[in-house]
């Protein structure tokens, strides 16, 4: 559904560069997973938690700001 969302909102002339973007966003993403796994053991539950909370909200601020753009775009 993603990439069907990229090559719909992407210039033509640009539409492969911007699907590549995604599976490299994808592959950074499925990465950075490990962070979690590396302060699972060195850090107390509730910070390991309070992280994964920390980031998450991190994540949805970005992705609010960016809906206007978005939504002008479809």
């Amino acid at each position: 559904m993603g990439l069907s969302f990229v090559t719909k909102v992407a210039p033509p002339k640009l539409k492969g560069l911007m699907m590549g973007g995604w599976f490299a966003a994808t592959a950074l993403g499925n990465f950075l997973v490990q962070v979690g796994g590396h302060l699972w053991g060195d850090l107390p539950l509730w910070q390991v938690w309070a992280v994964f909370v920390v980031l998450c909200l991190l994540s949805a601020a970005i992705m609010m700001a960016m809906m206007r753009r978005l939504e002008k775009v479809c």
